[in-house]
């Protein structure tokens, strides 16, 4: 916020932000400058298809169906687990470990199809590294074969940056 300085002079001299602010409200009302903003960013999504956004800049909707979008993530670790059960033979992490996990960056396009996947595992027990390729492989195959919805962005369809992370207990 500006400080307003004002001197009979000058009335608006250091004020007009405040001004301005005021006197479009007053003119056009509450709502005037988000609706600009929202016609400014819809025109520039449709200027520039084949633009990949970031995650953060898209709206607030779920990637996946028949879930919030504060809920989307857990739903895709139980998804993740009721169809890749953890190994017999995995050995869980301790008190004091991080986790392991599985990450998977991808390109989701406005068509809910997945491009440029990347998939790789971390492993705090060394021991677990024996599931590395069958981790990967099971990410891989979970984010090909899973259905997306397309990010948007003031309703339009666009490409977006996605990550999944999988973390093992």
């Amino acid at each position: 916020m500006v400080s307003c300085l004002s001197s009979p002079n000058d009335k608006y001299q250091h004020c007009y932000e405040e001004e301005m602010n005021r006197l479009i409200l007053k003119k056009f009302g509450e709502k005037f400058i988000d609706s600009l903003r929202y016609i400014g960013k819809q025109q520039f999504v449709k200027d520039h298809p084949d633009e990949t956004f970031s995650y953060s800049e898209c709206d607030m909707t779920a990637r996946i169906p028949d879930i919030s979008y504060d809920g989307q993530f857990d739903k895709i670790r139980r998804l993740y687990f009721l169809q890749y059960p953890l190994p017999e033979n995995y050995i869980p992490k301790t008190v004091r470990e991080l986790y392991s996990n599985s990450s998977a960056s991808f390109i989701l396009t406005k068509k809910g199809e997945i491009k440029d996947l990347t998939v790789e595992s971390s492993f705090r027990n060394k021991k677990n590294n024996i599931f590395e390729k069958q981790f990967n492989r099971h990410l891989k195959d979970f984010v090909l074969h899973a259905k997306w919805i397309p990010a948007r962005i003031n309703t339009i369809n666009v490409d977006s940056y996605m990550d999944v992370n999988i973390n093992y207990p």
